[in-house]
């Protein structure tokens, strides 16, 4: 199904309302937005100010170098001329040159000087040089006069007296402030990349909330545009099931006859009504929720689901003829029906739009189509069966459970199905008390824990008045009830039915109907229906009971001519009740049903029978028969099975083991030589049991092994004499029940 609407036109009024929202968004932050901005400018400035700081020191300090390599040179030219007695012109040359050179760095160092930044002093010293540099200057001028006039040897003397106290001082005094424009340098350089680091993190920090602020405005801008596209689709949904509603779905089939040729079908369900009565508006509001479930599994994005209205539905199918419609249909109905619905969950009608059209009109012609196949499923129900779940219909399905374990299992589960409940337990009947001893369904995780096994007694509260009064009680709103149990209000339990089990004159037991996810009306049909289980499982207990008594009547009368064969075959006393319950025991642990373990002890009262056809003198030889003997003896099997075909009442099983417990794995025992599984289980299980017993008592023929010589032997004849499966199970068997045998011994 397409479950998204398609977009109507543009609103102004809204579009105004997003373009505001982002608007907002970026200019109304908050003033930490404000506070990074201004930080960033004022980190820039400032770094921009220390940076031109730092380049002016560097710069003195380069004038400084020069000054000081000037000075240097100077003095040399003045030395190199000193020494000659008449000084070359070149040098004196070179030497007016230096001091001109001198005279123009201290025009430089006075502009640096005379132009600090706002904020700072002078830089540090250099005022102190320019006098000295000054007085430099105006000496060496001198001397290169002097040498032009005097002579070196005049020269010589002013020199020592004036020109080496100035060039010492001023290139004491370069050194210093150097020194000290340097570190003012190196500080300057330190605070402009310290600065720069502010700037980039605090633009960062800005680009980063930005970026923030803007995602936030984005998010704005989707949720807004996505409630408007919400409250369109409320508009247009139905708000039980989730579908369209019929006014989407006009919308839905414009769209839909626009894009090409489809099909419309029609659904009207079938049960809405019985489901209601049976459990409530609630239990029919789950059914339309499941039932738009699966029309929305089964259109996907092949096409749109909606519904009309009460328990009518319909589907837009574009590219779909109406052959194909009605096959999406039965798939969807196949995947709703249950084995016990009398009908089938819809009627269903679909109809071809090739043309553009009127949705009244297809709609019409749709239902026109559904109600034929209604009354065609209503034609064919009716050939055989009613209409809705009766307690008619409900008792009919009961009746086919025989055993009160059945009742409990499979009939509690159709209730639980058929009426709507999420759970079921039963109160069993333990003296004069009552015990939870089942709790099935779908109950809330550890409820089972703290429920079962807990002792109920008459007196308050509804399953006390239940047992006291014997009669039906439930209740809509179970936490509102007075005297309440607190592990089933803490459990989740909404709403109760509990139903009173009736055998024997006398109160057996108490079925209970649970409902846990929400608050559920229990109406008077459902009453009615789980007191027809209830009556049912009466009936069957006392059905048990009557089959038992039957059965202990039958099982004593065979272990009676169990024993008298004994007498006859000089056999030990108590190998037919032994055999009996061994052969039981062994039954039980192979999953023997009931039944077959009935006709297994009958068998293993009756399995010798045969020896009354027996001649005396064969089976009371005290030694080993010869072989005509042996071939007479083979014959009490067969024989047996003769004589016991004639007692009325006999289940096929008890002849199999009369006939067959003498019959070998391999085949080669008798009377028919059957071999593997041809030979009856149950006569399989019996042979191994009478071996056993055979073997640990005395004949007249041999002593009586030991336990543990006996499960030798036979585990020897394992995949020979005996079935390997049933020989494993009574070795497993036999280990079980050593420490007993020890002890008895």
């Amino acid at each position: 199904m397409s479950g998204s609407a398609a977009s109507g036109p543009a609103d102004p009024g809204r579009g105004q309302t997003l373009r505001r929202a982002l608007g907002g968004r970026l200019t109304g932050g908050p003033r930490a937005m404000y506070l990074l901005l201004t930080l960033t400018a004022l980190c820039t400035v400032g770094s921009s100010a220390v940076i031109n700081d730092a380049s002016r020191h560097q710069r003195i300090v380069l004038l400084l170098a020069d000054t000081t390599a000037a000075t240097r040179a100077v003095s040399a030219l003045e030395w190199q001329a000193l020494s000659a007695d008449r000084p070359p012109p070149a040098v004196q040359v070179e030497l007016r040159a230096g001091v001109q050179q001198l005279h123009e760095l201290r025009r430089a160092l006075t502009q640096v000087s005379g132009a600090p930044l706002p904020g700072h002093e002078a830089p540090q010293g250099l005022t102190s040089v320019l006098p000295l540099l000054d007085r430099y200057a105006n000496v060496m001028t001198r001397q290169s006069a002097l040498l032009d006039a005097a002579g070196p040897h005049t020269a010589r003397t002013v020199s020592r007296v004036t020109v080496a106290p100035a060039v010492g001082a001023l290139l004491t005094r370069i050194g210093e402030v150097r020194a000290l424009q340097e570190r003012a340098a190196r500080r300057s350089l330190q605070a402009a990349v310290l600065l720069a680091l502010l700037t980039a993190l605090t633009a960062l920090l800005t680009a980063a909330l930005l970026t923030y602020r803007l995602q936030l405005s984005l998010q704005q801008a989707r949720t807004l545009r996505a409630e408007a596209q919400q409250q369109l689709e409320r508009e247009e949904r139905d708000p039980l099931t989730g579908l369209w509603n019929r006014r989407g779905l006009a919308r839905q089939f414009m769209l839909a006859q626009a894009a090409g040729p489809l099909s419309v079908a029609v659904l009207d369900l079938n049960r809405l009504k019985s489901i209601n009565d049976l459990g409530g508006h609630g239990a029919g509001d789950a059914h339309l929720r499941r039932m738009a479930h699966a029309l929305q599994a089964a259109c996907e994005d092949r096409g749109t689901a909606a519904r009309l209205g009460g328990d009518e539905f319909a589907l837009l199918l574009p590219r779909h003829t109406p052959d194909q419609a009605q096959a999406l249909l039965r798939s969807v109905a196949s995947s709703l029906e249950h084995p016990e619905d009398t009908l089938p969950p819809f009627a269903h009608g679909a109809v071809q739009v090739t043309a553009v059209t009127s949705l009244d009109r297809v709609l019409t012609l749709a239902d026109a189509a559904m109600y034929e196949h209604k009354e065609q499923q209503r034609l064919e129900a009716s050939s055989g069966r009613s209409l809705g779940a009766s307690v008619e219909e409900f008792t009919s399905r009961l009746e086919q459970l025989e055993t009160p374990q059945g009742v409990l299992l499979e009939g509690l589960r159709i209730a639980r199905e058929v009426l709507g409940f999420d759970g079921s337990a039963y109160l069993e009947r333990r003296g004069e008390t009552f015990v939870l001893s089942r709790l099935d369904g779908r109950v809330p995780e550890g409820t089972a824990a703290v429920t079962l096994g807990r002792v109920y007694r008459g007196g308050r509260g509804l399953t006390g008045q239940v047992i006291e009064r014997s009669v039906t009680c439930w209740s809509n709103d179970y936490p509102a009830e007075t005297h309440v149990m607190d592990i089933w209000v803490e459990a989740g339990l909404k709403s109760v039915l509990m139903v009173p089990v009736r055998y024997g004159g006398r109160l057996m037991g108490v079925i209970s109907l649970l409902h846990f996810e929400t608050w559920r009306v229990i109406t008077p049909q459902a009453r009615r229906l789980t007191e027809a289980l209830a009556s049912r499982l009466g009936h069957t207990f006392e059905q048990q009971v009557a089959v038992e008594n039957v059965r202990h009547a039958l099982q004593g009368g065979l272990m009676a001519l169990g024993a008298a064969l004994e007498e006859r075959d000089l056999e030990t006393a108590g190998h037919t009740e032994r055999v009996v319950q061994l052969a039981e025991r062994l039954g039980r642990r192979m999953g023997l049903t009931e039944s077959a373990l009935d006709a297994l002890r009958h068998g293993a009262s009756l399995h010798d029978i045969g020896k009354l056809t027996i001649p005396d003198a064969i089976l009371l030889k005290p030694g080993p028969l010869n072989a005509p003997e042996w071939q007479v003896m083979q014959h009490h099997a067969a024989r047996g099975y003769d004589i016991a075909q004639r007692l009325q009442g006999l289940m096929p099983g008890t002849l199999d083991v009369i006939r067959h417990h003498h019959e070998r794995w391999d085949g080669a025992g008798y009377p028919d030589r059957l071999a593997g599984e041809c030979i009856p289980l149950v006569a399989r299980i019996f042979a191994v049991c009478d071996v056993y017993d055979a073997l640990t008592h005395p004949r007249p023929y041999k002593p009586a092994w030991t336990h543990a010589e006996a499960v030798t032997e036979i585990r020897a004849l394992g995949g020979t004499h005996f079935d390997p499966h049933v020989t494993q199970a009574f070795l497993r068997l036999m280990d079980q029940r050593a420490p007993q045998l020890s002890a008895r011994r």
